[in-house]
């Protein structure tokens, strides 16, 4: 893959350009970009949150698929996201991790007693004008993700979420975003988006079915 990802320190007077065939073998092996079995969570100003959803629905894919279209356009280029795409169809329509099913009582399906569970949902708190997103990705993109926000001096969903709203909404609205969206970070919404602990709510099962962040306790 690219040097900024595999840390590769050259001489600047080594330094030559490129054949467009050396370009493309940089690009490496992109079979272990095939699998999102690693979740990114990042949080967005509301508007910026409701202009993401609307995109997906123009584009006929969900807010997950639309998301790890850009983020794979954004560490390796469009280039690469095609020779995917054209590689194998419906590349970014993998399934994400399945949800744990809990059986209300009765038989499971193959003979097997099943206790009864009651499910609970819950929501984090992350505070006013704050709307948490959840998106499952190679684990290869995420760790490519972060390398680029540690070059750019940032944490992972800091970066995350300046690129999101700039591609969004344009670079012009980053300068004035905070007067612009009135959102003041929260420290649990910094602790959710590192995978700390965070005061939780408990909601109904209509909220969770359109939460990206909610979870089912039982």
């Amino acid at each position: 893959m690219w040097p900024t990802f595999n840390n590769i320190q050259e001489d600047s007077s080594s330094r030559r350009p490129l054949t467009f065939p050396e370009l493309l073998k940089g690009i490496g092996d992109l079979s272990n970009l095939a699998t999102n079995d690693s979740a990114l969570k990042f949080w967005l100003p509301e508007p910026a949150e409701h202009a993401l959803n609307e995109m997906g629905e123009r584009s006929g894919i969900s807010m997950s698929e639309f998301l790890r279209q850009f983020f794979i356009v954004h560490c390796y280029g469009l280039y690469a996201f095609y020779a995917m795409k054209d590689a194998r169809i419906g590349l970014f329509k993998e399934p994400e991790p399945k949800a744990r099913v809990f059986y209300q009582g009765g038989s499971t399906g193959d003979g097997r007693s099943a206790k009864k569970r009651i499910e609970t949902y819950w929501v984090p708190e992350l505070g006013k004008n704050i709307a948490p997103v959840k998106v499952w990705m190679p684990a290869r993109l995420r760790n490519d993700l972060a390398s680029l926000a540690q070059h750019a001096g940032l944490t992972l969903s800091n970066y995350v979420r300046e690129i999101v709203i700039s591609r969004l909404l344009g670079h012009g609205m980053l300068p004035m975003r905070p007067e612009i969206f009135q959102v003041l970070s929260t420290a649990a919404a910094e602790d959710w988006a590192g995978g700390r602990s965070v005061s939780w709510r408990q909601i109904s099962e209509d909220e969770y079915r359109i939460s990206s962040a909610a979870e089912v306790r039982s």
